[in-house]
């Protein structure tokens, strides 16, 4: 039996919900449409409209990875694999010499000056030993005392070190030896001038910095005999399978592997046929 027409739904019915959900979905649209236009447009320009550093895309660094720290310190760190540990391997080591040199000029107390620069010291030896020179160099090392009260070293590196980028080994090497010098001029100043006191930075600095540069030497000879170790090994290898491959026993038996050998009763004479 039919309903009357006050039981159909008609679809007119529905339409001012949908309607009211279209228009929500549009507006929520239209939104994110103005965000993405005000990101696209404005933050490339606004920055230095508004006194602060315009946006630049990152720049993939040519015969790198990609530079996602492309705007970080000057043009050698950019072009580095690392630019982080790049700028971290020179920064800390810097602070800490710009710190001692300047801290007669805006008074300040030994005991402060003493303080920030063996922190800073720390931080760069840490650094410098456990980060950037196993991702600049691939170099690591560490020393530990036995029980018997001996020293043992333990180096690692890269099975290849040919992988090691240039610009990031010449960045590591100067990061260790300029420091050195610097601090070496700095303590015969302070003997000259007779300021002993300032020698306990000095010579703290000289002994961390000495130390990490101590065993990277040690850590690159290591990696260096074991290159070579490894290319002789391989020389020896290729000479000894060239001289098994030109002896007769191996070239009879790839005869004997590639050929047949058929013999015929006629005339007591033996025929070979090689396929």
């Amino acid at each position: 039996e039919m309903g009357g027409p006050e039981d159909e739904a008609y679809p007119h019915e529905e339409q001012p919900e949908l309607l009211a959900l279209a228009t929500v979905a549009m507006q929520f649209d239209k939104e994110d449409d103005d965000e993405l236009e005000f990101l696209n447009d404005n933050d490339m320009s606004s920055g230095a409209e508004m006194g602060g550093p315009a946006f630049v895309a990152p720049v993939d660094v040519p015969g790198g990875m990609p530079a996602d720290d492309a705007g970080m310190g000057p043009g050698f760190i950019r072009q580095s694999r690392h630019p982080s540990a790049a700028f971290f391997h020179l920064f800390f080591k810097t602070l800490a010499l710009l710190v001692y040199m300047f801290a007669g000029i805006f008074g300040l107390d030994f005991i402060f000056v003493c303080v920030i620069c063996i922190l800073l010291l720390a931080f760069d030896f840490w650094t410098v030993k456990n980060v950037t020179g196993r991702l600049l160099v691939g170099l690591r090392w560490w020393n530990y005392v036995k029980d018997d009260g001996s020293n043992e070293w333990v180096f690692e590196s890269l099975e290849n070190m040919s992988e090691v980028n240039t610009n990031d080994s010449r960045v590591f090497w100067m990061g260790l030896y300029v420091p050195v010098l610097i601090w070496s001029g700095l303590l015969v100043i302070e003997v000259l001038t007779l300021k002993f006191m300032w020698l306990i930075i000095v010579l703290i600095a000289l002994s961390m910095l000495l130390a990490n540069i101590i065993g990277y030497t040690k850590c690159s000879s290591d990696a260096k005999a074991k290159m070579k170790n490894m290319m002789d090994q391989g020389s020896a290898g290729f000479s000894a399978m060239k001289m098994f491959a030109g002896s007769s026993a191996v070239q009879n038996a790839f005869g004997g592997l590639f050929g047949s050998n058929t013999s015929t009763a006629s005339g007591g004479v033996t025929q070979s046929v090689v396929v």
